[in-house]
């Protein structure tokens, strides 16, 4: 077993034409106008935008980490290594986002609720990073 190389150029095509990555840009996208209506249509209930950030705060960091991470794969090389693939692969997969997006938005409810007396933000997102790991392996090795 060798151990991951950087990501770099390679003979495996990271094509952005994608259903997959279509669904994750749209459910990005999606989040913006809802927030950009919110603010227009209510632009005094700080409250609003509040509580728009608390519920979908979690979501918005991971899907544009994930888009970020694929858009910039795709374009720092368009054919790339096992390692780019690999990684490619764990975000349009969706095996990774459906597992860690809900995992930590119940742990950072569950902390917000309990006034951090339940310390349960870190363990989750160590336990998304682990989960990324994983993933990651299973897609490099297969």
């Amino acid at each position: 077993m060798t151990f991951p190389a950087a990501p770099g150029p390679g003979p495996i095509p990271l094509n952005l034409a994608t259903p997959s990555f279509y669904v994750l840009a749209t459910l990005l996208g999606l989040f913006a106008v809802m927030l950009g209506y919110l603010a227009l249509r209510y632009p005094r209930r700080k409250q609003a935008l509040a509580g728009f950030f608390e519920a979908a705060g979690i979501d918005l960091a991971f899907l544009g980490l994930s888009v970020l991470l694929v858009v910039g794969l795709a374009l720092h090389d368009a054919r790339g290594n096992r390692t780019s693939w690999a990684l490619y692969e764990v975000v349009l997969s969706g095996y990774w986002l459906t597992f860690a997006i809900p995992l930590v938005t119940v742990a950072s409810s569950i902390e917000s609720r309990s006034r951090g007396r339940i310390p349960w933000i870190l363990p989750s997102l160590l336990l998304s990073a682990a989960m990324f790991g994983g993933i990651f392996l299973y897609y490099f090795y297969a």
